[in-house]
């Protein structure tokens, strides 16, 4: 019997033991999964962060790049027909251009070969045919301390009957010349301030604004593959040789006496340069806590009953999850939103705020496809403000601005919510119809026409009467592209101003058998 009840009492007890011991080891295994979770998420959470900073620093590179000199030539160009305006490196690459599609392309004109090779001087004005109209043409040279920073290729419209008697080159050079000097002249200076801005433009002022900015990042630095520090937000920094090897092995670190979470990413995030990493620093604190917070769990829970030590390890596990899922979905929204604002600022136009003609052609190029696809009709409409440079002329710069924004609202008034509308350049609108046929597109551009008419533009002491023509075709069987389309449309608008001005034409090809007449 003796025996028997030590034989109880030692079981007893070995399984006391033995169910602290599995219940500590369960605890610490639990510990041990979650801290990997978090550790995941933090890492998820990283990237994503990492992926926003990546998208930041290039668009403050595309807008650092960036000059306006568009705007600059209209409001310089006086009555200039401009035929070509580009702005080159002196390598030959395209970087402004009236004709967006070729910004990045290297130029490849003869004259600017014989330029460059030395046949022809730098500054002179010529004469020659650019898709065949005469024009005259410079090729200016842009130097900062007799360094070549850049080349502005202009090309003025010459009529051709101004070239057909004796020296009339010449008459059109003296009769031209002083005009476009004065704009070559406008356009250097305003080159040189912007490279002188960009020179002077501190991309760790940048990332330091980004991480004040910022509720958890703590820094922004990016490495060579040596090591060395080539820009940080803290400038502090920049020269620093950091032991890569080091950084690899240890994430979480204590800087400044706060837990830190350290990423060490690959080239990839700068466009697949190898040469380049970024370390990103961001505020371990919470996950650090959350970490501690299972610590003490699971030595609680290895001297309790199994029961509650099991609901409140589950609880717990839950309550982690839940917090990490909320961080997570939190910096998840704040990405979305600023993913958005950068979306945003790079389609609209800045004036109008309509879309810009990058992502009206975007809109175009998809309604078509999809009224190709599924046999829908969608048409198109081109609107153009009558005499809008007198308006310019008569009442200044910033009158037209004005114009151009109240027409713009007018415009948007008129159209449902289905349909877009941008600023293709200058003066000219486009309002895309999906799902309209010709019938109805031209009511909805009389609508809008009318709109216009009958809103004369306040602006100081001045009412500025404005008018539009309207030009619209649709999509049929025998268009390729968009392209087509668009080109019936603005053939429309050419026949609009051609007889009269103020009305809407539809493509003679987009009629119907019955209605030949365009102005009916």
């Amino acid at each position: 019997m003796k025996s028997i009840k030590v034989f109880k009492k030692n079981t007893i007890i070995w399984w006391l033991v033995t169910l602290v011991v599995t219940l500590s080891i369960i605890s610490f295994y639990n510990y041990d999964i979650q801290k990997k979770l978090l550790l995941k998420q933090m890492q998820s959470d990283a990237k994503d962060i990492v992926n926003s900073i990546t998208a930041a620093i290039k668009r403050f590179q595309d807008i650092k790049s960036t000059m306006n000199l568009q705007k600059l030539v209209n409001d310089m160009s006086l009555d200039l027909e401009i035929f070509e305006f580009r702005y080159l490196e002196p390598d030959g690459v395209i970087s402004n251009s009236m004709f967006q599609d070729e910004i990045g392309k290297i130029h490849t004109g003869k004259s600017f070969e014989r330029t460059m090779q030395g046949d022809q001087p730098f500054g002179e004005f010529f004469f020659e045919i650019r898709d065949y109209v005469p024009v005259m043409a410079i090729y200016y040279p842009i130097r900062i301390k007799n360094e070549l920073v850049g080349i502005v290729d202009l090309a003025v419209e010459v009529p051709e009957s101004a070239l057909k008697t004796k020296g009339a080159e010449d008459n059109v050079l003296a009769y031209r010349k002083v005009d476009i000097e004065n704009l070559l002249k406008a356009i250097e200076g305003s080159i040189k301030n912007s490279i002188s801005i960009f020179r002077n433009t501190n991309i760790e002022d940048f990332l330091n604004n980004y991480v004040s900015s910022a509720e958890n990042i703590l820094q922004i630095t990016v490495i060579d593959r040596t090591g060395t520090v080539v820009v940080s937000s803290n400038k502090n920094l920049i020269g620093k040789h950091f032991d890569l090897a080091k950084m690899k092995r240890k994430q979480i670190v204590e800087l400044e006496g706060r837990p830190v979470y350290r990423m060490l990413t690959d080239g990839s995030v700068f466009g697949g340069d190898k040469n380049k990493q970024l370390i990103l620093l961001i505020d371990a604190a919470p996950y650090k806590e959350n970490e501690h917070r299972l610590l003490q769990t699971a030595l609680i829970t290895s001297i309790i009953a199994l029961l509650i030590a099991l609901f409140i390890a589950r609880a717990i596990y839950r309550s982690a999850i839940k917090q990490s899922k909320e961080e997570k979905e939190r910096l998840e929204r704040l990405v979305k939103e600023r993913t958005h604002e950068i979306e945003l600022l790079s389609k609209t136009d800045a004036l109008t705020g309509l879309w810009n003609r990058r992502y009206l052609e975007e809109m175009l190029e998809i309604e078509f496809k999809r009224a190709r696809r599924y046999g829908h009709d969608v048409s198109i409409a081109v609107v153009d403000l009558d005499h809008f440079k007198q308006i310019n002329d008569n009442y200044g710069h910033m009158a037209g601005d004005e114009v151009l924004r109240q027409v713009s609202n007018h415009i948007r008034s008129c159209i449902r919510e289905t349909d877009f509308v941008g600023r293709y350049g200058g003066e000219e609108i486009v309002v895309i119809l999906p799902e309209t046929d010709i019938k109805t597109a031209r009511v909805i551009a009389e609508k809008i026409r009318e709109t216009i008419e009958s809103h004369p533009v306040r602006f100081e002491e001045s009412t500025i009467k404005v008018t539009s023509s309207i030009g619209i075709s649709n999509l049929r069987h025998e268009h390729k592209d968009y392209h087509e389309v668009f080109s019936e449309a603005d053939e429309a608008l050419y026949l609009a101003k051609e007889h009269g001005r103020n009305r809407v034409v539809v493509s003679a090809k987009a009629e119907k058998p019955e209605e030949t007449d365009p102005f009916d």
